[in-house]
């Protein structure tokens, strides 16, 4: 691999990082992200306080009667700990100092317990938007301090551990309480009325994030079964031999890339996946990122234990996700020093629907299941699988206030030696006699025994004792989700009884039972198995006396892979015909009728519309293509029937032929319809029979790349259909535009068939599609404009045979190899990584990425979604009618725009000549707009922006006539 940074740059490098030292040329005085206003320390044991000076610095700290010194050290380090405090709820300073006359005070200190909160975005969730609301408020709107302070660290992420962080609002006070993490809130709430000292939580969270990014990297190197994540994380550290090599494979690979995907670009075939940079060098929230920039930071910040709500972006993990909890709690306890750290974790919540079939995350919660009875000691699991949420498909549960309750129950018991109960019944063992089968349950998580109880239902929280915790008993009630299966593994709902301190589960259709389980569904609502202190059980799934995961089910994993072959097999058999083809549709009459899709390389496609059949085979990009000769109008309805040699067939009937407009431009064209059913006042229009309209239905309408195979995201209500106008029913009908353009034109005996296609957004979320977003690649390629190389580069950026493309894969190689290189120099030299390295690995230019251009002004973006999978196509004529959200941020340049867009369609329908009409704005509605120049096109001028447009349509189509 070729190495471009020099051994003279890097000594440069290095000798201005030593002289910056010598010289504090560093920030000086500092102390670590926890120490802010407002903080609270842990009581009863050594409080480490650091921070960072200039080398040599004698530091001071004073604190409640404590004053201690220590030397700042080579790398302007410095530490001291502070003997163990008493609690207290008087505010003091905390005051640090140098020798070189300067001072920080830390105002409003208080001392009391301390706990690390930490997980993704259920964990983050604020108690203003859950169920802890009224509790915020409460809290809010004392008059009196409530000594409850949480802080929330920056999200950073990083290739190696850091040393500083930040956090943008410190130390939050009681006035706060909204903003509080709600788990986090409910859990401090109820340890501070039991404790009466003041609670703190020191906050590290981050939505959409896996457990293993707040991993400690040496967690998860020395655990035996996570060696995918150790690869990760090597791979991306050029100090090993490991990492020397992805990152010569990486350039090795991304040479390859752009030779292949250069051809691809240029036939107008499908590109092949752009290597990665190597493991998690490529990644933002990859294993031990956010340890490194965000958790490492704040270590050794006196705690006095950790929890945990985590679970949804590793809900596919099986039960490796047991072993990455080990991970991260072993390697918390390690980085801490504190081997007994206690730990406390949230089970996975409800999601999806109450099908006792559907399994979805009650596979995860056997896996938290199984990392809880393997590391019992300082560890407490939280069932909440039985909140009855009552919106269980919400990913954001709602009640966070009880799990925050039953969290502190765990850490009251066992921390604070509080005589309270703290779990539901944990679940034991089973045995089978006869058709019986008996579960027990730990003697020590019974608190009185077994009941049947019932919560409520989420919905009715505001009503008094319809939602309670704990749980209240219903001993009329029967168990509910407990199944059991036989040797052919099939599942059976099964009777169950309370008998003593044990369950008696039965099921007619299982005289040999072999398994059990209990509530192992996705959503298994009014799960009512409690102890008497009414906490709930815990849920399992178990044959032959193992936890059974799906990743076990061969079959199951079979149908889940054939289910997403079609996205992972290039193999894959396929058949696909443009999308435009759909029943009902309307063909362009007096044009030759081009037909493409895609079907495996080597394929035989048949092609039959109406009496005519064709033949092809399909090329080593899967693409087909054929022509038709051109037909009359016609209102006989015929048929499209697309066969393949590899047993695939594709039929489309009811198809009419006619006059096709491509309509393009404003979203309105989209959104109004020609008849508004929730106007009261309002009638259906008559009847056009032979008016039909196929419209963009997805809320995406842009795409960096030509979508040639697909432009809808999904199915169903995504999925775009032939509408007419006998039928109004929901988003059924044509639009305002279609309907008064085919009836103010007239040709009452020819079919006319619409093809509405908008993109430009405003408001919040604003986005724009000015005309050289719906110009193809090869419409803008060749572009010499001087006001548009900029954005023009950007596009270039995305096909990798330009010369843009070429140069800017050689200078991130690089940059790359510069990385590389300075990282092992520094890491030779002995130099620290957290302040010599960079944060991340330089990434891959891609286009929109660059701040002086936007990325809603690259050229293409709209074509690739709204007209890129229809076309080439025959049609009678394209009419553009643009919105505010069409014209640009540069109106003075939206006239060569449109000439630019203009030119460009009889390459992108593929005919010679194609009839265009546009609505111009006025320059007296848009200053600095000037009128375009283009050749056989017809206009009508906008002097306001229409609230409907029914006056343009007819207005134009008195233009096509």
């Amino acid at each position: 691999m070729p190495r471009l940074a020099s051994a003279r740059s890097f000594a440069f490098a290095l000798c201005c990082f030593i002289t910056t030292l010598a010289l504090g040329q560093q920030p000086t005085l500092q102390v670590a992200a926890p120490f802010t206003n407002n903080m609270i320390l842990q009581r009863g044991g050594p409080v480490p306080v650091w921070g960072f000076a200039n080398p040599g610095s004698i530091i001071t700290v004073t604190f409640a009667e404590q004053e201690k010194a220590t030397k700042a050290d080579a790398a302007g380090e410095w530490m001291i700990n502070l003997d163990p405090l008493q609690a207290s709820q008087t505010e003091r300073t905390l005051k640090v100092t140098s020798d070189q006359q300067e001072s920080l005070e830390l105002q409003r200190v208080l001392v009391g317990e301390v706990w690390f909160s930490s997980g993704q975005s259920n964990m983050v969730w604020t108690a203003g938007s859950s169920m802890c609301r009224e509790l915020a408020q409460e809290i809010s709107s004392s008059p009196e301090d409530i000594p409850i302070r949480e802080i929330s660290i920056d999200t950073v992420s990083a290739l190696y551990p850091q040393k500083q962080a930040t956090s943008e609002s410190g130390w939050k006070t009681h006035k706060d309480a909204s903003g509080f993490s709600a788990l986090s809130l409910s859990f401090a709430y109820q340890l501070y009325q039991e404790l009466d000292v003041p609670i703190g939580i020191l906050l590290s969270a981050h939505s959409n994030t896996r457990v293993e990014a707040f991993t400690q990297r040496q967690s998860i190197e020395s655990h035996p079964k996570l060696s995918g994540d150790k690869d990760l994380i090597r791979d991306a550290d050029p100090t090993t031999e490991q990492g020397r090599r992805a990152f010569t494979q990486y350039e090795q690979d991304l040479r390859h890339w752009q030779i292949v995907a250069g051809r691809a670009a240029e036939a107008g075939g499908r590109l092949p996946t752009r290597p990665a940079l190597p493991g998690i060098s490529g990644m933002w929230r990859g294993p031990s990122q956010f340890f490194n920039g965000k958790i490492n930071p704040v270590i050794p910040y006196a705690i006095r234990g950790a929890i945990w709500c985590q679970g949804t972006s590793n809900s596919g993990d099986g039960s490796i996700y047991a072993a990455r909890m080990e991970a991260l709690v072993n390697g918390w306890r390690e980085a801490w020093n504190m081997p007994e750290m206690p730990f406390y974790f949230t089970q996975m919540q409800c999601y999806g629907a109450p099908d006792p079939n559907s399994v979805g995350f009650a596979d995860i919660r056997q896996a938290q299941h199984l990392f809880f009875l393997n590391n019992r000691e300082n560890v407490g699991m939280v069932v909440q699988s039985d909140l009855n949420s009552a919106r269980p498909q919400g990913i954001h549960y709602f009640n966070k206030l009880h799990p925050g309750i039953r969290m502190a129950r765990w850490a009251l018991a066992k921390q604070y030696g509080k005589e309270i109960p703290y779990t539901g019944p944990i679940y034991s063992d089973y045995e089978v006699k006869g058709n019986r089968v008996i579960v027990s349950f730990e003697a020590e998580s019974l608190f009185g025994g077994l009941m049947v109880g019932n919560k409520g239902m989420a919905k009715d929280y505001r009503e008094e004792g319809l939602y309670v915790e704990p749980a209240q008993p219903t001993p009329n009630a029967k168990l509910n989700h407990f199944r059991l299966c036989g040797e052919d593994r099939a599942w059976h709902a099964a009777d169950a009884l309370i008998d003593g301190d044990q369950v008696i589960v039965t099921s007619e259709a299982v005289p040999q039972p072999i398994g059990v389980q209990y509530a192992y569904s996705a959503v298994p609502e009014n799960s009512n198995l409690y102890n008497k202190a009414g906490l709930p059980a815990t849920p399992f799934a178990m044959i032959n006396h193992r936890f059974i995961f799906e990743e076990d089910d061969l079959e199951k994993v079979a149908a889940l892979k054939a289910k997403y072959a079609r996205y992972t097999d290039p193999d894959y058999p396929i058949l696909q015909v443009v999308e435009y083809f759909r029943d009902g549709a309307i063909i362009q009459r007096d044009q030759p009728i081009p037909i493409w899709g895609h079907a495996n390389e080597g394929v035989e496609v048949t092609v039959k519309l109406g009496d005519v059949t064709k033949t092809v085979v399909a090329n080593e990009r899967q693409q087909w293509s054929v022509q038709f000769p051109p037909l009359a109008a016609s209102t006989k309805p015929i048929s499209l029937v697309v066969h393949s040699s590899h047993g695939h067939q594709h039929s489309v009937k009811d198809l009419l032929v006619g006059d096709v407009w491509y309509l393009t431009g404003s979203t309105q064209l989209n959104r109004e319809m020609a008849y508004n059913a929730r106007d009261k006042n309002a009638e259906p229009p008559a009847p056009l029979p032979l008016v039909r309209e196929f419209r963009r239905k997805t809320a995406a309408s842009t795409f960096p790349t030509p979508r040639k195979r697909k432009f809808e995201t999904g199915g169903g209500k995504y999925r775009s259909s032939w509408m007419g106008t006998d039928n109004w029913e929901g988003d059924r009908g044509v639009t305002m535009f279609a309907y008064h353009f085919a009836k103010t034109l007239g040709r009452d005996t020819i079919p006319q068939g619409f093809l509405t296609m908008s993109s430009g957004q405003g408001g919040r979320a604003k986005q724009l599609a000015s005309p050289l977003s719906w110009t193809s690649f090869q419409g803008v390629k060749d572009v010499k404009r001087p006001e548009f190389k900029d954005r023009l580069n950007e596009l270039f950026m995305q096909y990798p045979s330009t010369d843009i493309a070429k140069r800017a894969v050689e200078k991130h190689l690089g940059e790359v190899n510069q990385f590389v290189d300075s990282i092992a120099k520094a890491n030779e030299q002995g130099f620290n990584l957290s302040s010599a390295a960079p944060l991340s690995a330089p990434a891959f230019p891609e286009a929109g990425k660059n701040s002086n251009v936007p990325s809603d002004t690259i050229p293409t973006y709209a074509y690739n979604w709204c007209v890129s999978p229809m076309t080439p196509m025959a049609v009678a004529g394209v009419i553009w009618v643009p919105s505010e959200n069409n014209l640009g941020y540069q109106p003075s340049e939206y006239a060569a725009e449109l000439e630019i867009m203009a030119d460009s369609l009889p390459g992108t329908y593929g005919a010679e000549t194609i009839a265009f009409l546009y609505a111009q704005p006025a320059a007296s509605l848009i200053p600095g707009i000037t009128p375009p120049e283009i050749k056989n096109a017809k206009s009508v001028t906008m002097t306001e922006w229409p609230k409907s447009f029914k006056a343009i349509a007819i207005e134009m189509a008195e233009l096509a006539k």
